[in-house]
């Protein structure tokens, strides 16, 4: 009778994760009947560029505001942004080095081969648009797949203007540098639960990762999917949960250690259900 019971059960199992599969399967399925754009794209190609808090593009003040396109100047010209947050700041700790991993990790776990993007020869210093980058980089190398471009902006926000500093604004902050600017002589600051409105002085009411993501097909150029800010276009699959940390009613301690993995993983979820499989 015991056999009986533990066969039924084993059976039962058995069954229950063959439907799953067969559900998954059918649904991948569909996923690349409607998308055969996506197909063999596995090598892609990553460029990246920090987007200040203070600058902005010619003719776009912030990085949520348009999709990045063929046309859209990659490596600038940067100018002085025209409407300043008096609150935000842009964190340093962030870098290139960071988001490449982040990035890289992001595309790497949902079946691609990605690898961030040598330095152009000539192209250091010069604004570029996308589409010159494309055509530089498929001459160096016609095996890639797909380019993805993005801009980042890490972004901390006092829930104060802070008084009595030259345009503070200006220029990037370590995260040590923000607790000190919130609170003189300290390691920490307070992370606010409570958006700023309800914020206690000397403390941040927000820490954010902003990005802006345009993938290219290598083959024509043709745009495969699109994000900026909470904007996304294309097949991203764009469901994004309430990825922590959300507003709450209580107020937490925290140095710059822990804001920066707070950012940091927040982008992380995001990225995890932006980023569409490869097939």
């Amino acid at each position: 009778m015991i056999k009986l019971k533990s066969l039924a059960h084993l059976f039962l199992a058995v069954t229950v994760l063959t439907v799953i599969s067969s559900c998954i399967q059918l649904s991948d399925r569909q996923y690349v009947q409607d998308n055969p754009q996506y197909r063999g794209i596995k090598r892609v190609v990553v460029f990246l560029q920090r987007w200040p808090a203070y600058l902005q593009l010619s003719g776009q003040s912030d990085l949520s505001e348009d999709f990045i396109k063929k046309n859209t100047h990659f490596l600038g010209p940067w100018e002085p942004a025209a409407s300043l947050n008096p609150r935000a700041l842009d964190i340093k700790d962030i870098d290139d080095t960071l988001m490449g991993e982040v990035l890289l990790e992001a595309l790497a776990s949902k079946g691609y081969q990605p690898f961030l993007a040598e330095a152009l020869p000539g192209l250091a210093a010069a604004p570029a648009s996308v589409s010159t980058m494309m055509a530089q980089y498929q001459a160096m190398d016609s095996g890639v797949d797909a380019f993805l471009f993005c801009f980042y902006a890490p972004t901390v926000y006092l829930s104060y203007s802070p008084a009595g500093q030259a345009a503070p604004q200006n220029r990037s902050f370590s995260l040590l540098e923000v607790a000190d600017l919130a609170d003189s002589g300290s390691l920490g600051v307070t992370w606010a639960g409570p958006r700023a409105a309800l914020a206690p002085k000397n403390s941040i009411s927000h820490g954010f990762i902003y990005i802006s993501i345009t993938v290219f097909k290598a083959l024509d150029w043709q745009m495969l999917w699109e994000v900026a800010g909470s904007k996304a276009g294309g097949r991203t699959r764009p469901w994004i949960p309430q990825c922590p940390p959300g507003p709450t009613d209580r107020n937490y301690w925290a140095d710059s250690g822990i804001i920066q993995t707070l950012m940091v993983n927040n982008l992380k979820c995001r990225l995890r259900h932006l980023i569409p499989n490869a097939f």
